[in-house]
């Protein structure tokens, strides 16, 4: 699998910084960067916004907007990582999928997690303030994924991955963040816009049953190796 079997063109990843930044994406980047700035900078300003518009256990008050307001007002300190991501990945995606599908999925997987978000913490009674667009800008490399597979995206200078590897590794980094600090409801947040995305850009499964492919034959070589009792002499190198 030395290409993508998609009919979409590969945009060429290393981009000056202007050209990433399309009008969509500069929008965007403006409407996250400056109520983080805000709730960042301007303390007085950090209890009105948690209030209102971040979500939190005030969404059973009835404030509901909080569901999508809160993908706009991060009160993490490394927001600035999402911004990073949806600059890095997302100019791209807007030209394969057009504007409008863009923002289906980039917002569509965002307001999915803080729905689920929600209805586990008043499950479970466990509430903590979530906010950000970082479930959407996962859900655009999982987009990423599904359109170019095993397409190589360069990183950074000379390092260049897969779009299924990077959108894993993104992925597994942040569950492994959830499930370390106890953010369950968050985690599962996180699972739907994951959920959601893939189901957004076209996945039916393929790529998953690809990997389950992949390790039931590693798993049959392994156990072969063991039987025979040793390595075999064939093998056989896999992309990803």
């Amino acid at each position: 699998m030395a290409s993508s079997n998609r009919s979409y063109q590969i945009p060429p990843w290393m981009r000056p910084l202007a050209q990433r930044l399309s009008p969509t994406i500069r929008t965007l980047v403006l409407a996250m960067a400056v109520p983080w700035l805000f709730y960042v900078l301007v303390k007085p300003v950090r209890g009105l916004l948690e209030e209102y518009l971040i979500l939190g256990p005030n969404i059973m008050k009835g404030y509901v907007w909080q569901v999508a307001t809160a993908i706009f007002v991060d009160p993490s300190p490394l927001a600035f990582l999402n911004l990073l991501g949806l600059w890095f990945v997302g100019a791209a995606i807007e030209r394969t999928l057009g504007r409008r599908r863009f923002l289906v999925v980039f917002f569509v997987p965002g307001l999915m997690s803080h729905v689920v978000f929600v209805l586990f913490s008043s499950w479970w009674g466990m509430w903590m303030l979530n906010g950000g667009c970082g479930d959407s800008v996962l859900g655009l490399f999982v987009g990423l994924a599904v359109l170019y597979g095993p397409a190589q995206v360069r990183v950074i200078g000379s390092l260049a991955m897969s779009a299924r590897s990077l959108a894993a590794l993104f992925v597994f980094l942040v569950l492994i963040s959830a499930g370390a600090y106890g953010a369950w409801p968050a985690l599962f947040g996180t699972l739907s816009a994951v959920a959601t995305a893939y189901l957004l850009c076209g996945g039916r499964g393929q790529s998953a049953r690809e990997i389950l492919s992949w390790a039931q034959r590693r798993l049959s070589r392994r156990h072969m190796r063991v039987m025979d009792g040793g390595r075999s002499s064939h093998r056989r190198d896999f992309l990803n």
